[in-house]
């Protein structure tokens, strides 16, 4: 493909970017998304395969750099990122950018980030919110680049490129060293979805390599270590390599400078995959509606376009009953159930994998495929015992930048992540962390954040 490969341009959008030249909109998107991805990595501190994780990387030891945050140990930066990130992404509470398959930038990037800043020393909040914000511009770009999806996860196989910029960040690169970081990221970017299907722990642990390849190629290319030059444009590039006939490479630089794609994530108010929850807004809206909570739940019926009823409905029966926290994270029978059973889908209801009375219910949900209709489209019905009825059609789901959070449902969600957290958190810490984290430019050092959550 004729003239600079378009990693050219992004490192040096990375490198002359400065805080003063973002924009309000994304100096508040980007503290929202830190505070977010923070809240996460708190909630999944705990979570299954952390421990384990935990357990290999202390064995390993090495070099005092960088907290992982609630476990009481500095590690070499590029592991403090992959523990930090994993935990970040192990609830599937994170933050998505919903026009790109769901790619989830912020834990590869803030992790990526913090064991940085914690390796540095000094680093001031402005900083961190600097890099972020190029980290989730890059992540997002690639993203949105990548036309078809060929099964990757995206979290991971394209997160390692706006980690590696925030890393970049950070380390004060110049414009080629920023360019070889690019290069070594490529040769590392990895991550499917087969581990969705399988219900697999990988599907936490890749968005953890995404942030550690991130790291390591930052630090390689300090030191003078070259990587492809070629990364996404080239005869072997990412683009022509990972997505054959399923890329337009235009989006990569299209409005660089001028629009931070960072601005467009989603930040989800339930813990399970995105796709899934305007159809869970749709069941919360009929509980409330038919007053559920004061009335038998009688027929339940989800019409799904053709491909998703295949999905939910005709792969198994895990989707109904899940045999791990992954496939409940996945199985929109099982958390429509908890949505009209409980009035709430929190980390709690997606945890509960035995809970009897949502079983009971997930159960009974008839699916029905509605051929024509678009991939995403669906419709929940409900009638009551007594026979009063409902429906509501799937649209838009809440946490979009059209359909934000509120305040108190964005600081609910947090305090939620925080209460799950591997070991008690103070009332007064997590305040102070919930707003450092929300106002980020205001710190001196960085380092005040991660020391208060050891």
């Amino acid at each position: 493909m004729p003239g600079r490969d378009p990693a050219c341009e992004l490192a040096e959008h990375v490198c002359r970017t400065r805080f003063e030249d973002l924009p309000p909109s994304t100096v508040h998107a980007t503290g929202h998304d830190i505070a977010d991805t923070l809240g996460c990595m708190l909630g999944g501190s705990g979570a299954a395969g952390i421990a384990a994780l935990m357990g290999v990387l202390k064995t390993w030891g090495g070099r005092e750099e960088s907290r992982v945050l609630l476990h009481d140990v500095s590690l070499p930066a590029h592991h403090a990122a992959l523990a930090n990130a994993a935990m970040g992404h192990a609830l599937d509470y994170d933050d998505t950018l919903d026009s790109a398959g769901s790619i989830h930038p912020g834990v590869s990037v803030l992790a990526a980030a913090l064991a940085m800043a914690d390796r540095i020393n000094e680093v001031s909040g402005r900083d961190l919110l600097l890099a972020v914000a190029l980290g989730l511009d890059v992540s997002c770009r690639v993203a949105m680049a990548a036309t078809v999806d060929r099964g990757w996860h995206r979290t991971s196989a394209m997160g390692v490129f706006g980690a590696a910029a925030a890393a970049s960040k950070l380390l004060k690169l110049n414009e080629a060293q920023v360019l070889n970081a690019l290069g070594i990221a490529y040769s590392q970017a990895a991550g499917n979805r087969q581990c969705i299907l399988d219900g697999a722990l990988t599907k936490r642990l890749q968005a953890g390599q995404a942030a550690s390849a991130g790291v390591f190629a930052a630090i390689l290319a300090a030191e003078g270590f070259t990587g492809a030059r070629e990364v996404f444009a080239g005869r072997y590039g990412f683009f022509e390599l990972y997505q054959p006939g399923g890329y337009d490479i235009a989006r990569l630089t299209e409005g660089l400078g001028a629009a931070f794609r960072g601005e467009a994530i989603s930040f989800k108010p339930y813990p399970c995959g995105r796709p899934l929850h305007a159809v869970l807004d749709a069941a919360l809206a009929l509980r409330a509606q038919l007053d559920l909570a004061a009335n038998e739940i009688g027929e339940v019926v989800l019409e799904l376009d053709p491909a998703t009823y295949a999905e939910q409905f005709a792969g198994g029966a895990h989707k109904r009953r899940p045999e791990h926290v992954v496939h409940a994270q996945f199985g929109l029978p099982f958390l429509v159930a908890a949505a009209l059973v409980h009035g709430r889908v929190g980390t709690d209801e997606v945890l509960r994998i035995d809970d009897a009375k949502v079983l009971a219910l997930a159960v009974r949900i008839e699916g029905r495929r509605v051929d024509g209709k678009p991939s995403g489209w669906a419709r929940l019905s409900v009638r009551r015992g007594d026979g009063s009825d409902a429906s509501l059609e799937a649209v838009d789901p809440s946490g979009s930048p059209e359909r934000p959070l509120s305040n108190a449902r964005f600081a609910d969600k947090f305090h939620d992540c925080a209460r799950h957290a591997v070991k008690p958190i103070a009332p007064d810490v997590i305040r102070k962390v919930l707003c450092w984290c929300m106002r980020p430019e205001a710190m001196t050092n960085v380092t005040t954040l991660t020391r208060a959550l050891v």
